[in-house]
């Protein structure tokens, strides 16, 4: 079975983890990230650096590029997150967090969503680390809370438009049976920037299986109208590829 995959990120990962499952991999990278310079929010690290009331964390690669960015400054920013009240927006953030000593006081269910229930009422500054664009429906709940939101953009996602155009023929050209999606915004770049998205949902609902990494990937497949075959809600690149396995053989059994 050729299975495709979507993602930028650890794609020599997913290239070993499909060949030691007996899949044929294939690599067609969607977005294009690039870090975001460190002096465009130093002024903001060292803020943060200073002590806020509320971190919340989107994702553990942020998190990371953040602390990296953090110690080039000369700043340890474990100590003033020590004191905050810390929310992971998902298991990867919450795991990122954990891994530095940093236990999150709640997670959500990996959408920005789920953590509204989660956020306390209060004053003070709310830190907030954004995964690759901004989220306004996080900063307009965190004012209505009676925070300042001071907002942290380690990196930033970009489409990558040959990327796109050649996945794109593969599907509809017939050359992928699966497709592997790890993240939300490679569903909307892909959408987005096709030259048929009508054409390329029909494919991923009859001929080719539709896989997604997170309910917030599988949500965001389904507003473009495809249902995915297999979700893996661990949010683990592993995982999904040994559940997709199982569920094959039992749709064959």
């Amino acid at each position: 079975m050729r299975m495709a995959y979507a993602g930028l990120r650890r794609k020599e990962e997913f290239k070993a983890l499909a060949e030691r499952l007996g899949f044929i991999p294939l690599l067609f990278p969607v977005q294009a990230t690039e870090k975001v310079p460190v002096p465009e929010y130093e002024d903001r690290l060292r803020e943060l650096d200073r002590g806020v009331d509320l971190f919340l964390a989107t994702t553990g690669v942020g998190i990371k590029d953040l602390l990296r960015a953090a110690q080039d400054l000369g700043l340890d920013l474990k100590k003033p997150l020590e004191k905050a009240f810390r929310l992971a927006r998902g298991a990867k953030a919450a795991r990122a967090l954990r891994e530095i000593g940093l236990t999150p006081h709640a997670v959500g269910d990996g959408t920005s969503q789920s953590l509204l229930p989660l956020l306390p009422q209060g004053s003070g500054v709310a830190a907030l680390q954004l995964y690759g664009k901004p989220l306004p429906l996080l900063e307009g709940a965190l004012r209505a809370r009676g925070y300042r939101v001071l907002p942290l953009l380690p990196y930033r996602h970009l489409p990558d438009p040959e990327g796109i155009l050649r996945l794109e023929e593969a599907v509809l050209g017939g050359e992928v049976d699966a497709l592997a999606f790890v993240a939300a915004i490679q569903v909307e770049f892909l959408f987005e920037g096709a030259k048929d998205p009508k054409a390329l949902a029909e494919a991923l609902n009859t001929r080719v299986k539709a896989l997604a990494v997170g309910r917030v990937t599988a949500d965001a497949l389904r507003e473009w109208g495809v249902k995915p075959f297999y979700v893996d809600e661990t949010e683990r690149l592993g995982s999904l590829l040994q559940g997709f396995k199982r569920a094959l053989q039992k749709e064959v059994a």
